[in-house]
């Protein structure tokens, strides 16, 4: 969820016993940064449901996929202005998914030996890190370099031109906010587009818009939603993309500078998706928290870690 996962609240009211209304006001302002440690690793356990039911008009068919994994990152080094260079891992991963009336198909990377046909390429990339993430203390991405060649052509590519679609990282405002404001973060996606015959492929902007909520205990509850930039009605274009509109709720620790979970939702109807009189019904939650590991032991990416910054 490249990619991608603001406001900031406090209003100190003035009243005494003898003036019975209020004196003044003033807002607080929240500086929202992340605050990395050079060999710190931070742990998260991501639980994730989809569902997508293509109807026609004398079929139904429901697709469904259930994750729960949990990822890592590593603070390979930091620099002068709070930045850092990430390094992410996926520890393990269990996986299932059926279509219509198949058979459920799974894949549990903590007992597989030999991942099921489908999975081949998920599994090549269990508890290994892939690459490195350059970042800035507000989270935007700055710089990915590949540590492995054999990754999927998309990421490569996305890595290449330092695509904020897969950054993990929830971005935060560059300046302090007070409850109520917002900022947003731009990206691009691709879609196919019918053309004279033929279909070809184009970019189409989206844009990640973030409020400050509100601030209890200097825990930050941001509220967040994905859209297309420019309005789109084309039912092919958002069948494309109903996957990567959600919306959702963020809590970020503001004193330690971390993100201690995540949630979103995506609930869309698409008429006409496939073509006339059918419908694409879109359903899915997605919950990431912040864990401590119950095991003392070293977990993947900790054992794996490079000596070397």
């Amino acid at each position: 969820m490249s990619r991608k996962f603001s406001w900031l609240a406090a209003t100190l009211i003035v009243s005494t016993a003898a003036i019975p209304f209020t004196l003044g006001a003033e807002e607080s302002t929240y500086q929202l940064a992340y605050k990395f440690s050079s060999g710190q690793f931070l742990h998260y356990e991501l639980s994730d449901r989809a569902e997508l039911t293509t109807q026609t008009s004398n079929n139904l068919t429901r697709a469904i996929q259930q994750t729960q994994c949990m990822k890592s990152y590593r603070v390979v080094s930091t620099d002068e202005s709070g930045g850092a260079t990430l390094e992410p891992v996926v520890e393990h991963v269990r996986m299932a998914s059926t279509t219509g009336e198949k058979a459920i198909v799974g894949y549990d990377s903590t007992k597989d030996e030999v991942p099921p046909k489908g999975f081949e390429n998920l599994a090549g990339t269990i508890g290994r890190p892939l690459a490195r993430f350059q970042v800035a203390p507000n989270g935007r991405l700055l710089k990915v370099t590949l540590l492995v060649d054999d990754v999927p052509k998309n990421f490569s590519e996305a890595a290449e031109k330092t695509d904020p679609a897969i950054n993990f990282l929830v971005v935060l405002p560059e300046k302090a906010v007070k409850v109520g404001e917002k900022w947003n973060e731009k990206f691009d996606t691709m879609v196919t587009v019918a053309s004279v015959g033929s279909q070809i492929q184009r970019e189409l902007g989206l844009i990640r818009v973030f409020e400050l909520m509100k601030v209890e205990d200097e825990i930050a509850t941001i509220r967040f939603r994905t859209s297309a930039r420019t309005p789109v009605n084309d039912p092919d274009i958002l069948r494309q993309i109903v996957q990567q509109t959600p919306s959702g709720l963020i809590e970020f620790d503001i004193k330690n500078g971390r993100m201690l979970s995540r949630s979103l939702k995506i609930d869309e109807k698409v008429v006409g998706a496939f073509g006339p009189q059918t419908l694409l019904d879109a359903q899915g939650e997605m919950t990431e928290k912040l864990i401590t590991p119950k095991t003392t032991a070293k977990n993947a990416s900790e054992a794996t870690a490079p000596q070397k910054n």
